[in-house]
């Protein structure tokens, strides 16, 4: 029962990460906390990168670091920046 209690909590604190529109999933990476991440399966990882480098194209130093990553690689970058910070927010663990 703990657990089903447990999911549920972190189904409802991952759901403003997520918009779901016409089969699609958005991802608003501002929203998106590391721990959250460590949480998903490959294809929401993948999915949160390719975001979070689609956000990162405004930031010229960031756009050059992440720009000619892959979808894989770029999820592979945001995990390895959670490692270094998991207590904060994935786009903020990137840009550190």
């Amino acid at each position: 029962m703990k657990l089903t209690y447990a999911f549920a909590a972190l189904a409802l604190l991952a759901a403003p990460a997520f918009a779901q529109s016409e089969g699609e999933v958005k991802v608003d990476p501002s929203t998106v906390t590391c721990n959250d991440f460590a949480l998903m399966d490959m294809q929401n990882m993948t999915t949160v990168g390719i975001a979070m480098k689609e956000s990162l194209k405004d930031d010229a130093a960031m756009n050059t670091k992440y720009s000619a990553l892959s979808e894989a690689d770029m999820a592979t970058a945001a995990a390895d920046a959670c490692k270094a910070h998991p207590d904060g927010k994935v786009i903020d663990a990137l840009k550190m």
